[in-house]
């Protein structure tokens, strides 16, 4: 389990600020002897590594990342595709030296990126409606 720990929290640095805050205040509270809350904090503690280390532990993520367009006509290049896991490969380096990582954390923030809040809220003509009203306006404001 620590193993884990010690590959996420420094990649998912959020998360172990939140960890660590949950730590404080829990050692604040028990200094101050409130107990109730102190049992509450140490139950949200627990919960919480407890749900990032089901969510991690023994899974492993493919992506394909796809080759920029090369201009020789002859020379097609090839989709990589990368396989992400805690205890072989949890960052990638390539050739040009970026580094690749993939997990839960970014299949969960694609599936947030990806939400039309408006269309949501206001329904998905009024969405519609509205940009194009934006359109007309910015239209009318260049000419």
């Amino acid at each position: 389990m620590i193993e884990v720990f010690k590959v996420f929290y420094p990649t998912h640095y959020n998360f172990a600020a939140l960890t660590i805050l949950l730590v404080l205040l829990l050692i604040y509270l028990l200094t101050k002897k409130n107990f109730k809350w102190s049992i509450i904090t140490l139950v949200l503690l627990v919960a919480f590594n407890l749900a990032i280390y089901k969510r991690t532990a023994d899974r492993t993520w493919t992506i394909t990342i796809e080759p920029e367009a090369s201009s020789d006509p002859y020379y097609t290049p090839q989709a990589k595709k990368m396989t992400f896991s805690v205890h072989k490969d949890w960052t990638i380096t390539d050739e040009k030296g970026e580094v690749h990582h993939w997990c839960w954390v970014e299949e969960y923030w694609q599936e947030f990126a990806s939400i039309d809040l408006v269309a949501k809220l206001w329904g998905e003509n009024s969405s519609k409606k509205m940009v194009k009203s934006t359109e007309g306006r910015a239209s009318d404001i260049n000419e």
